[in-house]
Parts: structure tokens; sequence; C-alpha cells
């Protein structure tokens, strides 16, 4: 099991025991039905999950760069922008994440398909359960899936190199691929061009990142760890490895960004010379790593629709 999934176990025990804390008081001290009680209990962690999410979005908004006229939102998608991002983030970090740890995501048994084999590489705080979304959609149209958790958690971002090197040359073997893509969400972009500096670009056909912050995010500075001050804008970090890419690095790199991420921000500049750059609208940080809209941009960068 992970650090991550053991740290989030605990955090959401403790929810669970504030819950019903609260759910006991509502029932003894204030005489409300058990069933009222019990419901505002559970409720209590959940909105206090959804307010942490509507703060990161008034985060990104002062932070963040000016919304294109085309990618602008009436108020019921910017309502639905919102939804989404809570229940995504209440299922990726309150069920996936900790207590699915040691399942198998779809297609990492998968060997030999004709399709491009892709190493999966999450962000920020997380472990590869939260790709089960996007590995349905991979290995639903043949594309052998493997992934990596990227530990010690606050280590600095040139640390993951090992894990990403292995995930590699294990996919590879498995599949008898000689070149295998990498799809990133949000720091696992970075990792990956850390990657590509250490070892080179012999065994990447493509990368593919969501909602990495290729040039810092303003939300770094309030994060742990050395990863999150490599994170911050203008870092020493990422000024060495922009310096050490060269146009054909680029040029490997779909870089999908979203005008309304609320943890990379500002986010119109979110990506790096030479790479082909898909932008949208109306999905979080989250969202990202798990819409179907997202999954079959990737699938088209993969050259499988």
């Amino acid at each position: 099991m992970t650090r991550v999934a053991t740290l989030l176990r605990l955090m959401v025990a403790n929810e669970l025991l504030w819950a019903l804390g609260i759910a006991t008081w509502l029932a003894t001290s204030r005489g409300w039905p058990v069933a009222a009680a019990a419901a505002v209990g559970i409720a209590t962690p959940l909105a206090a999950h959804a307010a942490i999410v509507g703060w990161n979005f008034v985060v990104a908004s002062v932070a963040g760069s000016p919304t294109p006229p085309e990618h602008r939102l009436g108020p019921w998608r910017a309502a639905l922008l919102y939804l989404r991002e809570v229940i995504d983030s209440i299922v990726v970090f309150q069920w996936a994440q900790p207590w699915l740890a040691s399942r198998p995501l779809a297609g990492e048994a998968a060997t030999g398909t004709g399709r491009v084999p892709v190493l999966l590489v999450h962000g920020y705080f997380c472990n590869r359960q939260v790709w089960r979304a996007m590995a349905r959609m991979l290995a639903g149209r043949g594309h052998p899936v493997g992934a990596v958790d990227l530990e010690p958690v606050f280590a600095s971002i040139d640390d993951y190199v090992p894990a990403i090197e292995r995930g590699v040359r294990e996919l590879a073997q498995r599949t008898g691929a000689a070149e295998v893509a990498l799809v990133c969400h949000s720091m696992g972009g970075l990792a990956a061009r850390a990657y590509l500096r250490a070892r080179g670009s012999g065994s990447i056909a493509r990368v593919i990142t969501l909602g990495s912050p290729h040039r810092g995010t303003a939300h770094a500075r309030l994060g742990l760890g050395r990863n999150a001050s490599e994170m911050c804008p203008d870092s020493d970090w990422l000024a060495a490895l922009r310096a050490h890419e060269s146009p054909e690095t680029g040029a490997l790199f779909t870089v999908v960004l979203s005008h309304h991420d609320n943890i990379v921000s500002p986010q119109a500049h979110q990506t790096i010379a030479h790479a082909r750059t898909v932008a949208v609208s109306g999905l979080g940080h989250l969202t990202l790593a798990r819409a179907p809209e997202i999954g079959r941009v990737v699938l088209r960068a993969l050259g499988g629709d």
C-alpha cells in the first residue's frame, strides 16, 4: 500500500469520526431524529470537502490568466464545472486512492495488441488509482496500460525518474513494444520531463500531459515538500528543466490545459515550447484525469482514434 493511501485512510477515518460525533451530538443533545442527525453528520465532511474545492477555484481565479472569450462560461456551465470537480475529488481522495490502492487497473494484464502501450504517471499527493477511469478508456481501445506510484510523497521531482524508468522498461518487456507513450496528470508531466532529461527519449513514442504546471502554479506555494517548491512559478528547477530541452523534446508532447483549472494557474500559459497544445474549458483539475472528453483527446493524440 502506498504512503498516500495510508495518509488518505487516516484522513477518511478522521472524517468518519467527525461525522459520528456531530450526529451523536445532534441526536443526544439537540433531540434530532436519528436519521436526520446521521444525514447531517455524513454531509458535514462532504461539505467541508466541497468548500476546499471552492477555495481552490477562488485562488486559481485570483492568480489565473484571463479567460479567452471563446472559453468563458455562463452560470450553468460554471456550476457544472464546480459540481464535476467536487464529485471527482470525493471519488478520488475519499474512495479510489485510499481504499483501492492494491487493485489493478484496466489494461495492466494486456500484452502486445498492436496499439502503443501507455504508462500512466500521476501527480502531486496522488497514487495510481487516480487513473481508474482513464485506464478503462485506454484499455477499451486496445492500449496496454501500466502505471507508477511516485514516492516518497514530498521528494524532489527528480527522485521520481527511477520509478518512471522502471515502469517504461516493464511495460515494454510485457508488450514487446520498442516504445511506450506517457500519459501524465499534473506534476506527472514534470516528472516525465525530468525523466527525458535524465534518460533521453529513445523509449518514448509520445508524451501527453493533462493539467501539468509546466511553468509553475501559484498553488505550489501552499504545498509541502521539495516537489511543491519546484513547482512554484519561475523556480530554479523549472528554469533548469527548460534550459535542457530541445525542439525535438518539445515535439514529443501534446499538452492539454483547461482555462478553468482550479489547481494550476495561471492557466493559459501552461505549455512547453514546440509542443502541440490543446486548450479546453469547463473542466477542473481532477476532472482532466477522468473526463470521457479528455479520454477522447488522449486517444486521438495516441493515434488510436
